[in-house]
């Protein structure tokens, strides 16, 4: 028997069969595991001979979807998320960290329709679920809870520091970038930093990508000691 027949079954029985029998023309949570275990396939990246995997999905569902399932949201995450989990030690991929899923409301989705976003990243004490996104997604970052009094930086192998002193900070070999560096493997803006309640790098469609801790990430949290690679160029993201 398959991770999602085991999957039907388990939700089935937590919620008395209402999902495979009443609701035909919304979202089934067999569905969200099909989809889950295609968004892990589709944004497998192949780093340094590992074949790395997003960890943290956030689902988002129509109004009446959203209203429906709300209930069942914290099973429904422990459930999916071990299937990912397995899902993805099954295929052989590799994770930052394990699983984590979790729901959001999107009402211009109609009702039966819904869409994944995720990211590779460590599991945040608590984790800030719409400011994870996918390639297609602009993220809306809070830029009011950066504290002042901390000065982040980052430090290149060879002890060269950049102060990040802005509330988001470009990196790229251009001169229009905050942090140049001079590095034909970095793209003129190749990505950037964003103070925030968080602190988040987001490629900007960089020719090589941008890797952290050794994944390779659209966007991802940093935190204190964070490895990040910019083309061949490695640099270490201190906090303060």
């Amino acid at each position: 028997m398959g991770l999602l027949d085991n999957l039907e079954q388990r939700l089935d029985r937590i919620v008395n069969g209402s999902f495979s029998k009443a609701f035909k023309s919304e979202v089934q949570p067999v569905e969200l595991g099909a989809a889950l275990q295609q968004e892990i396939d589709n944004r497998a990246d192949t780093i340094t001979g590992q074949t790395v995997v997003p960890n943290i999905f956030i689902i988002e569902l129509g109004s009446v979807d959203h209203e429906r399932l709300e209930t069942y949201f914290e099973t429904l995450s422990v459930e999916l998320g071990a299937l990912a989990d397995a899902y993805s030690s099954e295929q052989r991929y590799t994770t930052v960290d394990s699983a984590h899923i979790s729901f959001d409301l999107d009402p211009e989705l109609e009702t039966g329709v819904f869409r994944i976003r995720s990211t590779a990243a460590k599991r945040p004490a608590d984790v800030i679920a719409a400011s994870l996104v996918a390639q297609d997604v602009t993220p809306q970052v809070p830029l009011t809870s950066f504290t002042p009094e901390a000065t982040p930086y980052l430090t290149s192998i060879t002890g060269e520091e950049f102060k990040i002193t802005k509330s988001v900070t470009n990196i790229g070999r251009g001169v229009e970038a905050d942090i140049q560096i001079d590095d034909t493997s970095v793209s003129r803006l190749h990505c950037e930093i964003v103070l925030g309640s968080e602190v988040f790098i987001r490629d900007l469609g960089s020719t090589n990508g941008t890797v952290v801790d050794g994944a390779r990430a659209t966007e991802s949290i940093l935190r204190d000691g964070s490895i990040i690679k910019v083309g061949n160029i490695t640099l270490t993201y201190m906090s303060k």
